[in-house]
């Protein structure tokens, strides 16, 4: 044998003794096997075994297991995005002449996919009111084949009651799919709620340092689990190791950091809700808040999450109140270490039907001290005041 091929056929040395607190990174696209038969039986495997690199190595598979346990779930597939996780669950559960309902609060792009993708291979999309509750019923008919909740909504902060909404959609045969990225497994178990699906961006509060981008898709039902395995191996669909191990080693630290972030981001709101310049804040754990108590009864915490809107008299201007932040990025991801401001403009249930889209600041709280946090806010809103403008050109750095 050549050198060549010694080179390209070298055998790893033995691993035995080497017992590492942390989970190795597997990277491989081909998985060979012993025996042509055995290749050739690969996919009897395919569900909870190994036949190529898209569909699961070690690392990924050590993921889905510790996100599938945080849930007492049985099954996790996980995936490149939140996004890729949701396009999955949504293509895999519903065909042209299907119905699905989707809360208006939902995440930006979630509502896009079902708007401009599913309806153009012909599934019908109705956004319906978050809080609809059990009155959701009425809603239902025997082409809905999945309702798509979001607790609290990303932007607007919305809390659904889920159980109630579950319960009428599965009289209609209609599946849950709910998206906790908000909270998280640590603060809310959906699958506890009714929900037959959860969804989860791993890049959020899992990933925890902008970093990483990963999704999870996390049931109890090895049917459902099949179906989007299935799926997302037609779509070319995997997470890659070297993603996942990121994502495990940030499981480690992720109790600690939100409970941190939720407290600083507590302390804020409760801070800026008796500020002359806000006239709203959009937090689900704040005794004010409209879903307060359905928080109190579904939730074990809140995460740093939330928005607010602006007095009336300082509504046109957002974009100088944000602008002016200096420890707060701009960016449209949460759930780091960093903190980060985002302007956004939401329908909102909480003023009524036919409200017009609102114009909110959305606030996601990292782990600088929160004294630090609030003197920037305080000095944003300065400008508020003064209606001056805010030097752009200062701490660029920070931009």
């Amino acid at each position: 044998m050549k050198r060549q091929t010694t080179l390209l056929r070298a055998e790893p040395v033995s691993d035995a003794g080497f017992d590492s607190l942390v989970v190795p990174v597997t990277r491989a696209s081909t998985i060979v096997f012993p025996t042509s038969e055995a290749f050739e039986r690969r996919y009897e495997q395919f569900y909870d075994g190994y036949t190529y690199g898209l569909y699961g190595t070690p690392t990924s598979r050590t993921l889905e297991a510790r996100v599938a346990e945080l849930y007492a779930a049985e099954h996790c597939l996980c995936l490149p995005s939140g996004q890729a996780a949701t396009a999955l669950a949504l293509t895999a559960l519903v065909k042209a002449g299907d119905r699905v309902l989707v809360t208006a609060s939902a995440y930006g792009s979630t509502r896009a996919f079902c708007t401009e993708l599913l309806t153009a291979f012909g599934v019908e999309v109705m956004l319906y009111d978050p809080l609809v509750s059990s009155a959701i019923e009425a809603l239902l008919d025997e082409r809905t084949r999945l309702v798509l909740v979001e607790s609290p909504g990303s932007n607007s902060m919305e809390i659904q009651n889920i159980p109630a909404i579950a319960r009428a959609a599965h009289a209609s045969g209609a599946r849950i799919v709910a998206d906790n990225t908000w909270a998280s497994a640590l603060y809310c178990n959906p699958l506890d709620l009714g929900a037959d699906l959860v969804i989860e961006a791993l890049s959020k509060h899992a990933g925890g340092h902008a970093d990483v981008l990963a999704g999870a898709l996390v049931t109890r039902e090895e049917p459902l689990f099949r179906r989007l395995k299935d799926v997302s191996r037609l779509m070319g669909l995997g997470v890659s190791a070297d993603d996942a191990s990121l994502v495990l080693r940030g499981l480690q630290t992720m109790p600690l950091r939100i409970e941190r972030e939720g407290a600083s981001a507590l302390i804020l709101a409760q801070w800026l809700a008796a500020r002359p310049e806000v006239i709203r804040v959009l937090h689900p754990a704040l005794p004010t808040d409209p879903g307060h108590q359905l928080w109190r009864r579904d939730f074990h915490g809140a995460s740093g999450l939330f928005s607010i809107e602006l007095a009336p008299s300082h509504r046109d201007r957002v974009s100088a109140f944000v602008d002016a932040l200096r420890i707060f990025r701009i960016g449209a991801s949460w759930g780091s270490t960093h903190s980060v401001v985002a302007p956004q403009t939401a329908s909102t249930s909480r003023g009524g039907p036919g409200v017009p889209a609102t114009k909110l600041i959305r606030f996601s709280i990292g782990l600088e001290p929160v004294e630090d946090l609030q003197a920037d806010i305080e000095a944003a809103l300065a400008v508020l005041s003064t209606r001056t403008e805010p030097d752009t050109t200062r701490d660029a750095a920070l931009r």
